[in-house]
């Protein structure tokens, strides 16, 4: 937990103006509600400007939570992933929570099945016939 970036920053054992800058190029667009990185809906881009400034530790040595991600990489129904600019990158397939985010209020065990099960198929059949 620290007052300002740099706090945190020190804390953390990032590089100096690391995390600062990292935050100020997202306050800057989130001024605008645009996410030019990670291309969040307009809703859930806000700046980031009251202390204090927290993290959570992810290393899976030392975490008492799992720490996962749900979504990112952006695909299209036929697993191809797809660059910043919408284009299918050649070889390149995912699928289950790499490529889609929660289907429901809250996170419930197994719901990852679904998806890795469906479209990791039609990844599979779109890689194969590719």
């Amino acid at each position: 937990m620290g007052e300002t970036p740099a706090d945190l920053e020190c804390e953390l054992g990032l590089p100096e103006g690391s995390l600062a800058s990292t935050l100020a190029l997202y306050n800057r667009h989130a001024e605008r509600r645009r996410d030019p990185v990670f291309h969040k809906s307009e809703a859930y881009v806000q700046p980031l400007v009251h202390p204090p400034f927290g993290a959570f530790d992810c290393n899976v040595e030392t975490s008492l939570y799992a720490a996962f991600t749900l979504g990112g990489l952006e695909c299209d129904v036929d697993g191809r992933i797809l660059d910043p600019e919408g284009n299918a990158i050649a070889g390149l397939y995912g699928a289950g929570r790499a490529t889609s985010g929660l289907s429901t209020g809250g996170y419930a065990s197994g719901l990852s099945l679904g998806d890795g099960t469906f479209f990791g198929r039609r990844a599979g059949r779109s890689a194969a016939a590719g």
